[in-house]
């Protein structure tokens, strides 16, 4: 079918966003997307990003069966000059810290193969001016994607990922517990029990935009105490802006969730979660550690949560990407993500792709 697609790049218009708008929304319709697909998180990084990417518009027989934002990159790996073009990111680090998993083009649902190859042709063949396009973080078989034998598919960067069912007895916290390990179980109960009880524990929403900024701020600090060092969000003033934005501009439209976990002392977690079709993505959290190992601010909080959401009628935990104790023990399912760079055969490329098997073989 990829022969009968015709692809398209074109200019952001943006005194015709509202028509990009209806578009994106009609084919989300019938699209398997996510949170980061959705047309309100894919405006406010427009916006973010100054409107500075192109459309990709894949149609047939003139429906408009995808859509994305290609974005113009330029870099120096070792000495050589790459143009990259990047798909629903920029290439740039500080921006790109917002960091959108689930990453893809928005595909007519059963056709994602045919418009992903369609996409790579087009690649190929028309923009032949760059070496590379970047697609992720996605799942895993976006690897799989068909393309001729003159582009080569390399994994830039990789992860697991967890998620956890929601299944509705899980709404009793106590039963959601119990289909964990023994070792988590204890852990969660007897940190619950250091908190007071886990009736002492209370989780509270935030109730509008206003107040989740205020939650996020406060996840910051937690955050940034955590991550001292270690390259958090929360020092890009870059990702405070996207996400303060996001909020501001989407909490009404009830996909974003601001949780404080806390005793009638102290709040002990936050979770920054959003909430899209069946299921809620955990993007992150702010952990009121203590010199107590026995606490588990974060499993517990994560526990209570998990419970919350059940009760709500969710049908999935999704921790993401991202090694994490925590998140094996508390899921039931794991996957992998991936981000891949569909390059074209140069010498440079098939030079790195040698030393990398190399590499791989010797490891």
């Amino acid at each position: 079918m990829a022969e009968q697609l015709n692809v398209a790049l074109t200019p952001i218009q943006q005194d015709n966003l509202e028509t990009l708008k209806q578009q994106w929304l009609k084919l989300e319709h019938n699209a398997n997307n996510s949170i980061f697909t959705h047309w309100y998180f894919i405006a406010t990084w427009l916006a973010f990003i100054n409107y500075k990417g192109k459309l990709l518009t894949v149609s047939f027989k003139g429906d408009i069966i995808g859509l994305a934002i290609l974005t113009e990159n330029t870099l120096f790996k070792n000495g050589v000059k790459v143009k990259q073009l990047w798909l629903n990111r920029t290439g740039d680090p500080k921006l790109d810290q917002i960091w959108n998993e689930y990453n893809d083009i928005l595909c007519e649902k059963g056709l994602e193969y045919s418009i992903r190859g369609a996409v790579i042709n087009f690649f190929e063949t028309e923009l032949t001016t760059f070496d590379e396009l970047i697609i992720g973080v996605s799942i895993e078989n976006i690897k799989e994607t068909p393309r001729s034998h003159k582009i080569m598919p390399h994994v830039s960067w990789q992860a697991v990922s967890y998620q956890t069912d929601l299944k509705l007895e899980y709404k009793n916290w106590q039963c959601f517990i119990k289909s964990l390990s023994a070792n988590t179980r204890y852990q969660i109960k007897r940190s619950a029990k250091l908190f007071g009880g886990i009736d002492n524990l209370k989780i509270n929403a935030a109730k509008n935009a206003e107040e989740a900024v205020n939650f996020l701020v406060e996840a910051g600090k937690l955050h940034k105490i955590r991550w001292k060092n270690q390259n958090s969000g929360f020092e890009n003033d870059k990702f405070v802006e996207f996400h303060q934005q996001f909020i501001k501009q989407n909490f009404h439209l009830n996909v974003i969730d601001v949780l404080e976990i806390s005793t009638p002392e102290q709040a002990i977690c936050y979770l920054y979660n959003f909430r899209y079709e069946n299921k809620v993505y955990f993007y992150l959290s702010g952990i009121k550690y203590s010199k107590d190992n026995k606490l588990k601010p974060g499993l517990l909080a994560h526990s209570l949560a998990i419970s919350y959401y059940a009760d709500q009628g969710f049908k999935y935990y999704d921790f993401m990407g991202g090694e994490g104790r925590y998140k094996e023990s508390l899921s039931n399912t794991k996957g992998s993500l991936i981000v891949v760079n569909f390059r074209r055969k140069t010498v440079p490329f098939l030079i790195s792709r040698i030393l990398n098997k190399i590499r791989s073989s010797c490891a």
